[in-house]
């Protein structure tokens, strides 16, 4: 009599394979990497979100920054441009040649300079706030940039009086270096923020994201060890058959 061999059993090694297959098209398919199985990875993973989130929202801020210094830095060349007009003015009307008319001609002028001056500095704001005279500060995640413009009212120059239009434009003249400088501060940031973020991601990538190629390569191999065991069940169960035949007769 032919005996049977029943001690290979290969369904243990088919339900094993098969919830490897399963389990890594699951993660293929919701890009859940490996190695986030375990709660120090999620926990690195959120961490290194978080500071990509915060280090965003400050290149968010500091763009912020840079427009509001782009706007003032307009604003100043308008005034500069403006004050040596007043300046001008004032040379002239100083000239002991002119008689009464033509001095409050240049007068004229002159007013109508530095209402056009004051009107440039009410209507520069950013958000809603005016620019002049303000201060404003970004955060910046880890750090923060304070921005601060004077005043810099013309209401009180004179045409008679060079030295006060002087010392007018000298203040003009380093408010918009003071604009250059945190204008500068705004942009450096920006680039470190954003090496922050590409250094972050990649980490967090390495942790949070599924290695595809990895990844269909185990689903291939599992797929693979699954279809041997189907065969050896399927030649099992023809051996079997074949012993049974013979049994019966």
């Amino acid at each position: 009599m032919a005996a049977i061999n029943t001690q290979y059993n290969p369904l243990p090694q088919m339900n094993t394979e098969t919830n490897k297959r399963d389990k890594t098209l699951e993660k293929i398919a919701s890009a859940i990497q490996i190695g986030m199985e375990d709660s120090a990875s999620r926990s690195i993973a959120d961490m290194l979100q978080n500071e990509i989130s915060l280090a965003s929202q400050g290149v968010m801020n500091a763009n912020d920054g840079i427009s509001m210094m782009q706007i003032a830095g307009g604003t100043l060349n308008s005034l500069s441009d403006q004050t040596q007009t007043l300046n001008d003015l004032s040379v002239r009307y100083n000239n002991a040649s002119l008689d009464d008319s033509q001095k409050q001609a240049l007068q004229g002028e002159f007013n109508r300079t530095v209402q056009s001056m004051q009107q440039s500095i009410d209507s520069s704001s950013f958000n809603g706030k005016s620019l002049f005279g303000s201060s404003m500060s970004f955060s910046l995640g880890e750090s923060t940039i304070s921005a601060s413009i004077p005043s810099l009212s013309p209401s009180s120059l004179s045409i008679d009086n060079q030295d006060g239009i002087q010392a007018y434009r000298d203040a003009l003249s380093q408010a918009n270096s003071d604009v250059g400088s945190t204008t500068n501060s705004f942009v450096s940031a920006t680039t470190t923020l954003l090496d922050k973020i590409s250094t972050a991601s990649a980490a967090k990538s390495q942790i949070a994201d599924t290695d595809m190629a990895n990844a269909i390569k185990d689903f291939q191999q599992s797929n693979l060890k699954l279809d041997m065991t189907q065969i050896a069940i399927a030649h099992q169960n023809d051996a079997l058959r074949q012993n049974v035949t013979r049994l019966l007769g």
